[in-house]
């Protein structure tokens, strides 16, 4: 009988290495193998993980069209198709509003190498030019989803798209910054951007250090939990660039973010740790028992405590402990809140006592 979960690991370990070829025979042979049992749980992963396209992709290319799991998998490919077209349509109308109104911005977390789409696009730009922006965005048919005041993390849509404008003028977790937007804007670079429909434009996005460390940031800090692209980005940049993201963490004040991110992900795919201390350092006993274990498939949770350990640590080395107040306040804003909320102040609370 075929072990679906441990061909699944294998499988998420090409995706993330971006080896599409043994992808794609790790796919062949569980759509050839597997049972009724055994398509439920790859249904289950591909949607968790937004890679339902890739798979039904490397099946039809096999001649696998018809069997079981393609028929299945077919359903949330093309989701992810219409879903992807929703978010080119926004992405060009966003940035041709705040190109034409001459406001600095950059998209992040929001392209990946594994063509994963996620429900948002998020783009940063300085506090200066928030008003000018909204009322440019309102001006085009945007419609806020979040209250104005809410600067921080503002949520705006258009009219028969389902796809969030999350308007950024900070990277931020309960309204407490945990990536500095200076930093991020200095890490813009600008791309050729191409939709599925042929359109094209030239769009600021991160460069691919900054990006990598957004997304671990982002993940330990608030959602404590890492997904599949995150882990491809990330490490394109460990092996890339080790040393320019050891640099950025380390500025950051992001390297026990990076430590916990690093230390999950290898301890889940059974990666070598050998040299990943060139770019995280030496990972305490205490931190790498509180994330190591396999817990089975991406998205890999994180306990709270890790959240709350990064936080702390960048907080507490900026001498920022006015921000507690400021992330007791942000509580009253629910939409976006991850799982950190009223834990993550009390933990920051009792340090500071």
């Amino acid at each position: 009988m075929v072990d679906a979960r441990l061909v699944l690991r294998h499988l998420t370990r090409a995706l993330v290495i971006r080896d599409f070829e043994l992808a794609g025979e790790l796919v062949g042979f569980l759509a050839e193998s597997c049972g009724v049992g055994c398509v439920d749980v790859l249904l289950r992963y591909a949607r968790r993980n937004g890679v339902a396209h890739l798979l039904y992709e490397a099946l039809v290319g096999r001649g696998l069209a018809n069997t079981e799991l393609a028929r299945a998998l077919a359903f949330y490919a093309n989701q992810t198709r219409e879903r992807g077209e929703y978010r080119d349509e926004l992405l060009l109308r966003v940035v041709e509003v705040l190109e034409g109104g001459g406001i600095d911005y950059v998209v992040f977390k929001t392209f990946n190498d594994l063509g994963v789409v996620d429900v948002d696009v998020d783009v940063l730009i300085s506090p200066e030019g928030y008003w000018r922006a909204v009322r440019a965005f309102l001006s085009r048919g945007f419609k806020p989803v979040d209250a104005l005041s809410k600067k921080y993390a503002t949520g705006f849509m258009i009219k028969g798209n389902p796809i969030i404008l999350d308007l950024h003028t900070d990277v931020t977790v309960l309204g407490a910054p945990y990536v500095d937007r200076d930093t991020l804007l200095k890490h813009r670079v600008k791309a050729r951007y191409r939709t599925a429909n042929g359109d094209s434009a030239d769009i600021y996005v991160l460069d691919a250090v900054a990006e990598a460390l957004v997304r671990v940031s982002h993940a330990v800090v608030k959602e404590a939990e890492i997904r599949i692209e995150d882990i491809s980005e990330v490490m394109k940049a460990v092996v890339e660039s080790p040393g320019e993201l050891r640099k950025l963490a380390e500025g950051e004040e992001m390297i026990p973010a990076l430590q916990v991110f690093l230390t999950k992900v290898c301890s889940e795919l059974g990666l070598r740790t050998q040299g990943l201390e060139d770019v995280v350092g030496l990972v305490s006993k205490t931190l790498r028992g509180l994330v190591s274990g396999r817990d089975g498939l991406p998205p890999y949770r994180l306990p709270r405590l890790a959240s709350i350990i990064a936080l702390s640590y960048r907080v507490l080395r900026r001498n920022e402990a006015g921000l507690v107040l400021k992330m007791v306040n942000s509580l009253k804003y629910r939409r976006n809140t991850a799982h950190i909320g009223s834990l993550l102040v009390k933990g920051l609370v009792k340090r500071y006592e």
